[in-house]
C-alpha cells in the first residue's frame, strides 16, 4: 500500500477557515442532491406508475438503475479523482446530474426515465467520491472528522427528506417536479463550485487506470442484482442461479486481477484491516434496511391507508427529524470515543424498527408506524455518520476518494439490494397466496379469480386488479383480498430486514476505535 502523500505531493495544507467552511457547504449541498434523489422516488411512484404505467419490475427499475449505477462506477471515479482532478470531477458530475434531471422530466416513456436515471447515477458517482477527497483536501485532524459528520449527516438527512420532498413537489406539480427541482439547486451548485473550489490534483504518476478491474467489479455488480431480480416471478430458477453465479465468477477475477494489477483499482491491503471490512459490510445492512423499508411503506400509507403524495411524505417527517439530530448528536459522540458505540446502538435501532413494521397489518393506523420511524432514522443517522469516519480515518490521505468511494458504492449497493430483494420477496409471496386470500375473503367466482389473478403484479404495488363484470360484493372481496397479501407480503420481507440487522450487530463490534488520530487526517487504528 502506497504511504500518505505529504502535501506537496498532492494534498493541499490546511485551507483558512473561511473558505473550508465555504468548501464544505457546498460539496454537502452536491452530496444532499444525490443522495435526495436515491429515495424521492419512492413517494413519486404511484405518480409514475399511473403516469406512465410500468411493470412492477420497470417500476423498480426507476430507483435501481440510479442506485446500481452509482455502485458500480463509484470506486473507479474516486481512483480517477484521486489521480487527477477532485474539483473537475466533482463539477463535470454536478452539471451531468442537472442535465440528467432535466431530461427525465421530459421523458415521454418509463423507458426513457430509467436511461436517464442510469446517467444520473454515473453522475452521482463522479460527485461523491471527489467530495470526500475536496473535504480531506481543506480540513484535518478533529476538524476533518466534524466536516465529514456533517457531510455524511447530510446525504442520510437528504435521503430521508426525499419522501417527504417528493410528497410536496408531487401533490402540487406531478412527478415531473421532484426531477426538475433539481435544475436550478444543480445549476447554483456549480455556480458556487467554480467559485469556491480550488482545483486539488492527485498524484503524478504515469500509471493507468485500471480499467478491466473497474468492469470486473461493475459486472459483478450488475449480475448479482440482475440474478434476485430474476426471482420476480416466485422462485430462484436456473436464469435466476445463473446471474448470481456469474456475479461470484466476476467478483473472484476481480479479487485475483487486484492482486496482479500493476495498478489495481484497489489497495486490497486496506482491506487487512477488519474495520474497513466491518465498516462497509455494515453500511451495506443499514442502507439494505432503508432503502427496502422507504420502497414499501410509501406504497402502504399511499394504496393501503389511502394518504395522498402530501401526506405520505409528510408521514416520514418522523424519520427525517431523528436522522437529522442523530447525526449531529453521532459526529460529537464519535469524536470523543470512536465510531463503534454509535454503529452498534445504530444498527440495533435500525433492526428493531424494521422488526416493529413488520408487525403492520391492514387495520393499522398511523400512530403504529412513527414510533418505528424516528427509531429507524436514529439508527440509520447514526450508521451513516460513524460508518464514514471509521472508513475514511482508516486509510491513508492519498487514498482518500477512494475510501468515500468505498463508503457510497457500499450504502447504494445496499439500497439496490434491499430494493430488489425486498421487491422479489413480495411479489414471490403475492404469487403464491393471493389466490388463498381470494378464497378466504369469499370471492366464488371463477371469472373473478382468474381476471384477478392476472393483475397480481398490482398487487405487489398495493393496487387492486382491475376485473370486469363482478358484483359490488365481489369487488369488496376482492380489494380486502389484494390489500392482505401485499401487507402481509410486505411485512414477511420486512422480516428479512431486522434478521439481517442482527448480523450488522456483530459487524459493529468488529469496528477498532482509533488508538490515535495524526494532524494529517487518518487515523492509526488499534489492531
Amino acid at each position: 500500500m502506497r504511504a500518505p502523500m505529504s502535501p506537496v505531493e498532492g494534498e493541499s495544507q490546511a485551507v483558512p477557515r473561511e473558505r473550508s467552511s465555504l468548501v464544505l457547504t457546498v460539496v454537502s449541498i452536491g452530496a444532499g442532491i444525490v443522495a435526495l434523489d436515491g429515495t424521492v422516488v419512492a413517494v413519486a411512484n404511484p405518480d409514475i406508475a399511473a403516469s406512465l404505467q410500468p411493470t412492477m419490475s420497470q417500476l423498480q427499475w426507476v430507483t435501481n438503475a440510479y442506485l446500481l449505477v452509482i455502485a458500480a462506477t463509484l470506486v473507479i471515479f474516486g481512483r480517477a479523482a484521486d489521480r487527477f482532478s477532485k474539483r473537475r470531477f466533482w463539477l463535470a458530475g454536478i452539471g451531468l446530474f442537472t442535465l440528467s434531471s432535466l431530461l427525465i422530466a421530459l421523458s415521454p416513456t418509463v423507458e426513457w426515465v430509467i436511461a436517464w436515471r442510469a446517467s444520473q447515477g454515473l453522475a452521482g458517482a463522479l460527485i461523491m467520491p471527489a467530495g470526500v477527497g475536496l473535504l480531506r483536501a481543506s480540513f484535518e485532524g478533529s476538524a476533518l472528522s466534524r466536516a465529514i459528520a456533517i457531510w455524511s449527516g447530510t446525504t442520510g438527512l437528504a435521503a430521508a427528506a426525499g419522501p417527504v420532498i417528493a410528497g410536496v413537489l408531487v401533490q402540487a406539480f406531478g412527478w415531473h417536479a421532484v426531477f426538475l427541482i433539481n435544475v436550478p439547486i444543480g445549476g447554483a451548485v456549480v455556480v458556487l463550485g467554480l467559485i469556491h473550489l480550488r482545483d486539488e490534483r492527485g498524484e503524478k504518476t504515469a500509471e493507468r487506470l485500471d480499467v478491466l478491474g473497474a468492469i470486473l467489479l461493475a459486472g459483478a455488480m450488475v449480475s448479482l442484482v440482475w440474478g434476485v431480480l430474476q426471482a420476480e416471478d416466485g422462485a430462484f430458477g436456473p436464469a435466476a442461479w445463473g446471474w448470481i453465479a456469474g456475479a461470484v465468477v466476476l467478483a473472484l477475477g476481480f479479487i485475483w486481477w487486484q492482486r496482479h494489477a500493476p495498478a489495481p483499482l484497489l489497495d486490497l491491503a486496506v482491506f487487512r484491516n477488519r474495520t474497513v471490512i466491518a465498516a462497509s459490510l455494515l453500511v451495506v445492512v443499514a442502507f439494505f434496511v432503508l432503502y427496502g423499508t422507504i420502497f414499501f411503506l410509501t406504497l402502504y400509507m399511499q394504496r393501503i391507508q389511502g394518504a395522498s403524495a402530501f401526506e405520505a411524505g409528510a408521514g416520514v417527517l418522523p424519520m427525517t427529524a431523528a436522522l437529522a439530530v442523530a447525526s449531529t448528536v453521532t459526529g460529537q459522540i464519535v469524536a470523543r470515543l470512536g465510531p463503534r458505540p454509535p454503529l452498534l446502538v445504530g444498527i440495533t435501532a435500525a433492526g428493531a424498527a424494521a422488526f416493529g413494521l413488520s408487525q403492520l397489518t391492514v387495520a393499522s393506523s398511523y400512530h403504529g408506524l412513527w414510533p418505528w420511524l424516528i427509531l429507524m432514522g436514529t439508527g440509520i443517522g447514526a450508521v451513516s455518520v460513524a460508518s464514514t469516519d471509521a472508513l475514511v480515518s482508516s486509510v491513508p490521505a492519498s487514498l482518500s476518494s477512494v475510501a468515500g468511494g468505498v463508503q457510497q458504492t457500499a450504502s447504494q449497493l445496499g439500497g439496490v439490494v434491499g430494493t430488489a430483494a425486498l421487491t422479489t420477496m413480495v411479489a414471490a409471496s403475492v404469487e403464491s397466496s393471493f389466490r388463498d386470500q381470494l378464497v378466504t375473503a369469499g370471492v366464488s367466482d371463477q371469472d373473478v379469480i382468474d381476471q384477478a389473478l392476472e393483475g397480481t403484479s398490482r398487487v405487489s404495488q398495493g393496487g387492486v386488479p382491475e376485473v370486469a363484470g363482478a358484483s359490488p360484493e365481489a369487488l369488496e372481496a376482492l380489494t380486502a383480498a389484494a390489500q392482505t397479501t401485499f401487507v402481509e407480503s410486505m411485512t414477511n420481507a420486512m422480516s428479512v430486514s431486522w434478521a439481517l440487522a442482527a448480523v450488522g450487530i456483530v459487524l459493529a463490534l468488529m469496528v477498532k476505535r482509533p488508538s490515535t488520530r495524526r494532524s494529517d487526517g487518518p487515523a492509526v487504528l488499534a489492531h
